[in-house]
């Protein structure tokens, strides 16, 4: 059994962004979740991109009920959308903005709260005493300057609380006891930090790859535009 995680084209051949398979390796999920999902989510996952963990990986890679396995579209040079309407190609676009949306917003969180629980790592070793309004630490901690952000500009986002990966994020941070750091031992706390660390590298993997999706399917429509094949009207038009 694994976790399987649809983005963009075959979320929507799917007709679902998160589900439990079958299969003790990444093909034998891949294998149920077509035989589940039907032709149309096959005809898409064969050009798509399949991630363990937020890693690469290869088809006989083993799979636990603990595991993840992420379906993504092609990546940049690998993606070809020429054969796609201008309303598809800005649905696709869309899509994967969408979910970059929530992708980010679940870093962030996941950052934050590393931060809040790094600085109580920092705080025992070099034995400070405890603040004793604790929004005192939290408001330091993020007045800090990450210097990891995107250059990208600010979007208007609607992430839902249920969204799998936030969901995802509360959960470890219960089962990691991150709601009672001080009250952690030492192995404890380094357990949480390290689960969260984890959890925010897979997370910004998968960032990254978003990423490149956008900006693979964005020249796209330049290309559209630069060959005249549409106009700047139609290309920022986002109301079909």
């Amino acid at each position: 059994m694994a976790r399987l995680l649809l983005f963009a084209s075959a979320r929507e051949a799917a007709g679902v962004s998160r589900d439990t398979v079958a299969g003790a390796t990444v093909e034998e999920v891949l294998s149920t979740a077509k035989r589940q999902f039907g032709p149309s989510f096959e005809a898409v996952l064969a050009s798509c991109t399949v991630w363990l963990n937020g890693e690469e990986c290869s088809p006989d890679a083993r799979v636990s009920d603990a595991d993840e396995v992420a379906v993504l579209p092609p990546v940049s040079g690998g993606s070809d959308f020429s054969a796609l309407s201008l309303e598809q190609v800005r649905a696709e676009r869309n899509a994967l903005q969408e979910q970059e949306d929530a992708v980010s917003f679940a870093r962030r969180l996941a950052q934050g709260r590393l931060d809040i629980a790094r600085d109580e790592q920092r705080r025992r070793s070099s034995g400070d005493a405890s603040n004793v309004d604790v929004t005192d630490g939290i408001a330091r901690v993020f007045a800090e300057e990450r210097g990891s952000g995107s250059n990208r500009p600010p979007r208007d986002t609607a992430v839902v609380a249920d969204h799998p990966l936030v969901v995802e994020l509360e959960a470890l941070c219960v089962e990691s006891g991150f709601g009672s750091l001080r009250q952690l031992d030492d192995g404890e706390l380094d357990n949480c930090c390290r689960r969260l660390s984890e959890f925010e590298f897979r997370v910004s993997s998968l960032r990254k790859t978003l990423f490149a999706q956008i900006d693979a399917i964005s020249n796209e429509l330049v290309r559209r535009y630069r060959a005249g094949s549409t106009n700047v009207d139609s290309l920022l038009d986002e109301s079909h």
